[in-house]
């Protein structure tokens, strides 16, 4: 068994293997490390084969700390192994601590797409030196529709009140366009700024989702569609597209015509592109794990319930500490900032991903 870092002349190779793995999401592809490359984290991509097959490799984001000449490694939905097999996660773990030595990180960050149901893997991370971590940097929870299946039964699946907006908003005239031009990213980020003041979060510049239709895009690994009512725009999704499915990532809606529903008409359309072109699962990304009345993200779970998928909770967020000390100082520290962020954003300490 070899180790070694991939290049870039083999990301058709790790697609395919990230891609054809039980645990293989979007956010482990060679693209998503691409775009990230653009915002301040490094890509390094490791693999361990057996001749010339992958049999478990991991996509590393790595950040700088500043000022002290040290680093930070953080998988999204990674590493792509088989979780049940420890010897394997161990050799991977060893490879990865001598990269770690080189870039001076401090921790490693995962949060692979392991269901919680699965004890033998979460009993493997922990007995390899894992720590469970209370935040979340992915969701933990989310609804994950099957598509693969007659549009008329897929239809009659949802719930009623489901059904019935989607005839709503196409009884009142609301149309849906593709659009994955620069001017149509630019609609998308004025409706996405409209619903972070409404809803108050946080989003990245224009030129973050410039880049994902740069990069991703480009690719073949996502689009972007745009709601429009009386010819203006007025609600629109970024879907990501990968293996056999997709990702509902990013949604956006003006505070006007929210009465003509065009979020539901939305997602049955990218629902109809999505068969057309071979898709299985339809991933509704984040719903709270543990959903009350008084979660923040309550009515995004209620609205997402209602497509009818089967409700999927991973097994969270571990690290692994390299440097102890400087681990915990700095865990204190980002948590302090991010409850600092939250009281000047939304006027209280609240954490969206809260189980």
């Amino acid at each position: 068994m070899n180790s070694r870092i991939i290049t870039y002349l083999e990301r058709e190779k790790w697609n395919d293997f990230v891609a054809n793995s039980p645990n293989s999401s979007v956010l482990q592809s060679y693209e998503w490390g691409e775009l990230k490359s653009f915002f301040g984290w490094r890509p390094i991509r490791i693999v361990l084969e057996e001749g010339d097959k992958y049999i478990a490799g991991i996509s590393i984001l790595k950040r700088e700390v500043p000022f002290i000449r040290h680093s930070l490694f953080y998988a999204p939905r990674g590493p792509i192994i088989d979780f049940a097999n420890k010897e394997l996660l161990h050799n991977l773990l060893d490879v990865i601590e001598k990269e770690a030595d080189r870039n001076h990180a401090i921790s490693l960050k995962i949060d692979p797409e392991v269901s919680e149901e699965n004890e033998q893997a979460v009993k493997n991370i922990v007995a390899l030196g894992f720590e469970k971590t209370p935040k979340q940097v992915q969701p933990r929870a989310t609804y994950i529709l099957d598509i693969d299946r007659d549009l008329d039964a897929l239809l009659g699946s949802f719930e009623e009140k489901t059904r019935y907006n989607i005839r709503l908003a196409e009884k009142k005239g609301v149309t849906i366009k593709e659009d994955v031009s620069e001017k149509g990213i630019a609609i998308f980020h004025e409706l996405y700024k409209v619903t972070a003041t409404r809803d108050k979060f946080l989003v990245h510049p224009e030129i973050y989702y410039q880049k994902i239709r740069e990069v991703l895009f480009t690719a073949g690994l996502g689009t972007c569609f745009i709601a429009y009512f009386e010819d203006k725009p007025i609600a629109a999704v970024i879907i990501f597209a990968f293996g056999k499915r997709i990702w509902y990532m990013y949604g956006a809606s003006a505070s006007e015509y929210r009465n003509v529903m065009p979020n539901h008409l939305l997602h049955w359309e990218v629902i109809k592109w999505a068969k057309d072109r071979g898709y299985k699962e339809y991933d509704l990304w984040g719903i709270p794990a543990n959903p009350g009345e008084k979660h923040p993200l309550y009515g995004v779970y209620r609205f997402k319930k209602g497509f009818k998928g089967d409700l999927v909770k991973y097994i969270g967020t571990y690290d692994f500490p390299y440097s102890s000390l400087l681990y915990l100082g700095l865990e204190k520290g980002v948590v302090w900032w991010q409850n600092l962020r939250s009281l000047v954003t939304k006027g209280k300490i609240e954490d969206s991903l809260a189980e």
